[in-house]
């Protein structure tokens, strides 16, 4: 596929799965507005900027989807679907485990992923490399993490096990798993989890070719700046780390770079023509209801 058509199918991409956002939001925009205006914390406010406060809290939750989805897709642009299957079967032999949600992916393993005695160990391995101070950084690099395919044969079955995961491709040589966040501006009370699911899914694909990032959809401490979070006290930065164009450039096609590709992003949203539909909502229930 040469640079122009990777573009034009890019905007694609962008423009169905965004057109379904703006109708969402377009269409549930009055339940949310209702329900923010019962808040009397909120409803002291003058009415438009409630209405702003309902657009911008519904468009965040649903553009990082609406986002994943356009990533998976792109993905299959550079990799190919077989490459970037809604199924990645990791058992060796055929399965009678289908997926036809295509914005997702599910892993499908011998690995029982949700035995209590691996998940254990699965936290424990996760501390004992977790940094102890800013000065030490987590030692949990991509060649620690190698060792839980040790600990995943441990906990071999017959049966197949399945766990949906954010986003995972193969290269010709190298499964590339992620746990995918907006900005994943993460707090010490979430971070465990979520690097404990992504521990959890790299041992379920129970494969010595594989590599597990923690990856954003931006850099929220700014594009080109060392990302700073809790979830670096977990992971080694940068080995297991994809943010923000670190992650596009992984995904984009070859040719199309992370500016291009967020050319393209404000291109089609003029498109869809997003700031009046916008407005048009803001105004229409920025007034006494």
């Amino acid at each position: 596929m040469d640079r122009e058509q990777s573009i034009l199918e890019i905007k694609k991409i962008i423009r169905y799965e965004f057109s379904k956002l703006l109708e969402n939001i377009e269409g549930d925009f009055g339940d949310n507005y209702s329900k923010k205006n019962r808040n009397f914390i909120l409803n002291q406010l003058d009415e438009e900027t409630v209405a702003s406060m309902v657009f911008v809290s519904s468009f965040e939750s649903k553009s990082g989807n609406a986002m994943e989805a356009c990533a998976k897709k792109i993905a299959r642009l550079r990799y190919g679907k077989e490459n970037v299957p809604n199924v990645i079967n990791m058992t060796g032999h055929p399965i009678n485990v289908s997926n036809s949600d295509d914005k997702t992916q599910i892993i499908a393993t011998h690995v029982d992923m949700t035995n209590p005695q691996l998940q254990g160990k699965i936290d424990e391995f996760m501390k004992s490399h977790k940094a102890k101070g800013k000065s030490n950084p987590s030692t949990l690099n991509s060649r620690e993490m190698q060792k839980l395919y040790n600990l995943g044969s441990e906990y071999i079955t017959r049966e197949v096990h399945t766990k949906p995961v954010d986003l995972t491709f193969f290269d010709g040589s190298t499964w590339h798993m992620m746990e995918i966040k907006a900005g994943g501006d993460l707090d010490s009370s979430n971070a465990p989890s979520n690097i404990i699911k992504l521990l959890t899914e790299y041992t379920g694909m129970h494969s010595q070719n594989c590599r597990a990032y923690f990856a954003t959809l931006y850099n929220k401490d700014g594009e080109g700046n060392m990302f700073k979070g809790c979830v670096k006290s977990y992971l080694s930065y940068p080995d297991c780390f994809l943010i923000g164009s670190q992650f596009w450039n992984k995904i984009l096609p070859s040719g199309i770079t992370f500016a291009e590709f967020c050319k393209i992003y404000r291109e089609v949203l003029v498109e869809l023509d997003l700031n009046n539909r916008i407005r048009a909502l803001i105004y229409k229930y920025g007034k006494k209801q």
